[in-house]
């Protein structure tokens, strides 16, 4: 019994977790969340593959009426549906936290998000800054504020996702000063809209309106402009995908229909990384289903998704995909599963093999050639493009004119959300490799000072590596050992920065399990706890909110 938060993904309801989904089959009763995101179909396509009752919640009830929701989850399972993750939003955060203020039990079911989906634009997700948020400008009220954090991006050389606003259920000033219960259509920002807007902040800049002198405030010169090179993330996760590269005046100009729309402002970018940009934008046109009706196609690559990597983290979408392909490969390097081969094996009902990182990297023709058989999963840990390798396979694919499908999932990029911090006030993802010899590469210190100077919590990810007894996992307390001995030799060097011993920390292990830790402590507390078996990461704490306070305290230890 207890009260259940279950992302549903992005694209349609098969995209919901198999663990997902038996939950929603035996609670008592089963809500979704209907204004932070929209699902294809709406509730009654979830209603009929679920084959039980949807009650729509929406913001009032979410966000004023919980009490209403947790009816209940003492005694029985109570869901909350979001599309998405289900820790996505501080809507879900905060709602988290109130379950657990008032003592009812609460398990997430993590899903793919934006936050992570992102990958299948062919950028590398370690690369991208703050994510911003823009909203529709209403008379006498036009903010700015998500300009400046773009360019604050910019000058550090890193992307930025822009999460364009819905509106949904919202009153007119008059009616809710009438106090009249009428509410607005529903609206959804199209990117070519978002593009108008950023446009026209800076024509005032150009022009020394209003918005220049509060914009001057921003430390550094604006490195946004009409010719910004831009990506429209459209309908990511469905058959419509849509992505499409262009300058931002470009993308003023282009309507690229239905919602849900995001945009990517993009920092500079590699030639290679705008190749694959350039290849999977042309794969992703919007008319995908299409072409998989043409007569004479090769067998088609799936890229699954397991999540973060119990048996049941896999969608029912890809677990389909699973079962119809003539062959199945993990990857067996890249990230650690939870379960083991025999585990998978047996509730798949497949054999899979493991794929080598020299079958991936160097010898993925062999791969390849099987699609002449029929459709071949790959199955990635996470999400399937959140490496830069496998955006590399992937496009490698392409290449070769082999159909490519990808089934998203939760990875830890979103998944860390699970610690209560915003996803929206990360900056950079940091990764700390193992030392080796006298080669001591300090830059992902810098990296996290950079983040803190900003205000930004940092994500760092660990390293893997191989030795005579197979692959090896940085511990939590290793990487905050490697940071400690960087302080001290910056110390010795009488050079100050953002970045101490006392910096506040979690310390993750195995997100996503049964076994799931999360501890808050100070880095140097860090260096000497005991999380278990990996998989571990860390989370530098920046600047925060009284809700994120709240979760930091509740992950302390007496």
């Amino acid at each position: 019994m207890g009260f259940f938060l279950i992302g549903l993904g992005l694209g349609d309801p098969r995209d919901v977790t198999v663990q997902g989904l038996e939950v929603i089959k035996q609670c008592t009763r089963v809500y979704l969340e209907a204004y932070t995101s929209i699902m294809n179909g709406g509730k009654e396509n979830l209603e009929a593959f679920y084959g039980r009752e949807v009650i729509v919640a929406d913001r009032e009830q979410v966000e004023q009426g919980s009490d209403g929701l947790f009816e209940g989850a003492r005694e029985g399972d109570v869901a909350l549906l979001v599309v998405g993750d289900s820790l996505g939003a501080t809507t879900h955060t905060d709602l988290k936290l109130r379950a657990h203020q008032l003592n009812i039990p609460v398990q997430v079911i993590s899903n793919v998000s934006i936050i992570n989906a992102i990958g299948c634009c062919g950028l590398n997700l370690d690369k991208f800054g703050e994510t911003v948020s823009i909203p529709f400008w209403l008379d006498g009220w036009e903010p700015i504020s998500f300009a400046d954090k773009i360019n604050r991006n910019l000058r550090k050389n890193l992307h930025t996702l822009c999460l364009l606003d819905i509106k949904v259920k919202e009153q007119s000033l008059e009616n809710l000063l009438r106090g009249r219960r009428i509410y607005e259509p529903p609206r959804y920002m199209r990117v070519n809209q978002a593009a108008s807007q950023l446009l026209q902040i800076l024509q005032r800049r150009n022009g020394k309106g209003e918005d220049k002198n509060e914009s001057e405030q921003s430390e550094g010169e604006w490195l946004l402009t009409p010719e910004s090179v831009c990506i429209a993330v459209v309908r990511i996760g469905t058959e419509t995908q849509h992505l499409a590269k262009a300058t931002l005046q470009e993308m003023s100009e282009i309507d690229f229909g239905e919602p849900l729309h995001s945009m990517i402002i993009c920092s500079e970018c590699k030639a290679y990384e705008l190749e694959q940009v350039d290849k999977i934008c042309a794969n992703y046109d919007g008319k995908q289903a299409h072409k998989s009706e043409k007569e004479n196609t090769p067998g088609t690559l799936h890229l699954i998704g397991l999540g973060l990597g119990a048996p049941s983290d896999i969608t029912v979408k890809g677990l389909d995909f699973v079962k119809s392909s003539v062959k199945v490969y993990l990857d067996s390097y890249s990230s650690l599963m939870t379960a083991e081969l025999e585990d998978l094996q047996s509730f798949y009902g497949r054999e899979v093999i493991l794929a080598t990182r020299d079958l991936v990297e160097n010898q993925y023709e062999e791969i390849f050639r099987e699609t002449s058989k029929g459709d071949i999963a790959f199955l990635v840990v996470g999400d399937p493009l959140c490496a830069t390798k496998h955006v590399q396979f992937m496009t490698a694919a392409l290449d070769k004119q082999i159909p490519v499908n990808v089934v998203h999932n939760a990875s830890i990029f979103n998944a860390v959300g699970c610690c209560g911090l915003q996803l929206y006030s990360f900056g950079e993802v940091v990764s700390i490799p193992y030392w080796k010899g006298g080669d001591k590469q300090e830059d992902f210190y810098d990296k996290i000072c950079s983040n803190l100077e900003n205000g930004w919590h940092t994500l760092v990810l660990v390293d893997i590596r191989e030795d005579k007894n197979g692959p090896q996992y940085m511990t939590a307390a290793e990487a905050a050992s490697q940071l400690l001995s960087v302080i001290s030799s910056r110390e010795a060097e009488s050079k100050v920065a953002a970045l101490t011993k006392e910096s506040t920390v979690i310390g993750l292990s195995k997100v996503g399990s049964k076994e799931q830790q999360l501890r808050t402590c100070m880095l140097q507390e860090m260096a000497n706890s005991d999380f278990g078996g990996p998989p571990h990461s860390l989370v530098i704490v920046g600047e925060t909110h009284p809700m994120e306070d709240e979760y930091i305290d509740i992950f302390k230890k007496p």
